[in-house]
């Protein structure tokens, strides 16, 4: 800037941002706070306002959090490191339900009723993936470390320990339920991604199960997830875990396009990633009351009509809510609408051999605003070997359900099948 534009005063801001994989452009849309560091200078604060200026061309001005630059940058490590924290938490208690016979959920549910603890992220499970929460806790650690703060590392770094634990805790789980050996036996892990809805495969709490599976010498491990792409699959697990894994150059581990395929012949079934799809229960779409503290889950979802708009004119988020709306309202059996409002401008055609357009292919529904179809179990279980095993690393199956099919289901938090 010296040397461009000599003379010219700026100011450096921090904004970090909070969008969540597969939430992207709702979280960008309808924030539930936007943060703004400045420095305490009087153009520090005048260069933060500016930006606040912008934002508030649609997000609600007591949304836009101004503060100084450190609690900024350290607010964003903080949030995900407490949320990664809340998560490690219910899964240490989880490991206590099991011995005691609690009921993880029950527990979770209980405690998520007191206003002081709230609800969110206490669903046990294989823990935390993605390349956020690991990566913020990482850089609280090492920034308490730079301060000499030992004891605080020390207690932040057990949230990434309790979060591996979880993980081989679910890994040792199936092999000892399979009368602790694999040898000659074939399973099927449902769910590579590190979350729903999103291809985002980093950090996947999958991997490292896929990784303690292969060392007790299955037969077959087949790995199914409904939207990333298999090639892409093949050759990340190619790349960490290498090339002597995969079954095309003699190992067991297979990456498969169509889900009955992978699930066929398999002695245990492991639910990794929580996709609606892999529920066992129908899916439902429920209708949000259009009351001014649920508009922004209304427009979220698009379950509810947002009509009446606020304003003569509706601006772009209206016409963006109508549409959802629009979209998920499509009665069934018709043909799906894209565009109900035509107000889109036409996606260009891809290119052949498109590997989204293959995904497409496969029965997977891309739409975010619809429901996805969800796995016919009674097909997958009469293909299944006796007895017939499904892992719920996630919490998605009703046992009482499962049962029905001969299936016996094995949860986090929860003591096993009789």
């Amino acid at each position: 800037m010296a040397s461009q534009r000599p003379g010219v005063h700026f100011d450096v801001l921090s904004n970090p941002e909070f969008l969540a994989a597969g939430t992207a452009m709702n979280d960008l849309l309808y924030p539930d706070r936007v943060l703004i560091g400045s420095s305490t200078t009087v153009s520090g604060r005048r260069a933060a306002e500016s930006l606040a200026s912008v934002y508030a061309a649609w997000v609600p001005r007591h949304r836009i959090i101004t503060t100084n630059v450190w609690s900024s940058e350290l607010a964003k490590l903080v949030a995900n490191s407490v949320l990664a924290q809340r998560i490690s938490s219910i899964n240490s208690i989880a490991a206590i339900c099991e011995k005691t016979g609690a009921d993880v959920d029950e527990v979770a549910s209980s405690i998520g009723c007191d206003p002081r603890i709230g609800a969110k992220f206490l669903k046990a499970g294989i823990g935390f993936g993605g390349s956020c929460f690991k990566k913020d806790i990482l850089s609280l650690v090492y920034l308490a470390e730079s301060f000499g703060l030992d004891e605080v590392a020390e207690y932040w770094k057990q949230v990434i320990k309790m979060n591996e634990y979880s993980r081989d805790r679910f890994a040792r789980r199936v092999i000892k339920c399979l009368n602790n050996t694999l040898v000659g036996k074939k399973l099927t892990v449902l769910g590579y991604a590190f979350k729903d809805n999103t291809n985002d495969t980093r950090e996947s709490p999958a991997l490292g199960i896929i990784k303690t599976l292969l060392e007790e010498g299955p037969k077959e491990i087949a790995v199914f997830d409904p939207c990333c792409n298999t090639t892409v699959v093949t050759e990340e697990i190619k790349r960490l875990l290498g090339t002597t894994v995969l079954a095309k150059d003699g190992g067991p581990l297979t990456v498969y396009e169509n889900v009955y395929e992978a699930c066929s012949g398999s002695d245990a079934i492991l639910i990794t990633t929580e996709f609606d799809e892999f529920r066992n229960t129908p899916a439902q779409q429920t209708t949000a009351p259009l009351t001014a503290a649920g508009l922004n889950q209304v427009k979220r979802s698009g379950n509810a009509d947002p009509r009446h708009f606020k304003r003569l004119e509706p601006t772009q988020n209206d016409l963006l809510a109508l549409h959802k709306f629009l979209v998920a309202s499509t009665r069934p059996g018709a043909p799906p609408v894209a565009d109900p409002l035509h107000w889109l401008y036409p996606e260009p055609a891809c290119a052949d051999g498109c590997p989204d357009c293959a995904l497409a292919s496969t029965g997977y529904n891309a739409n975010e605003y619809k429901p996805k179809k969800r796995l016919d179990w009674a097909k997958i279980s009469y293909q299944m070997r006796k007895p017939r095993w499904v892992f719920d690393g996630k919490g998605l199956l009703d046992v009482g359900g499962m049962a029905k099919f001969g299936v016996r289901v094995e949860s986090v938090g929860k003591q096993g099948s009789d």
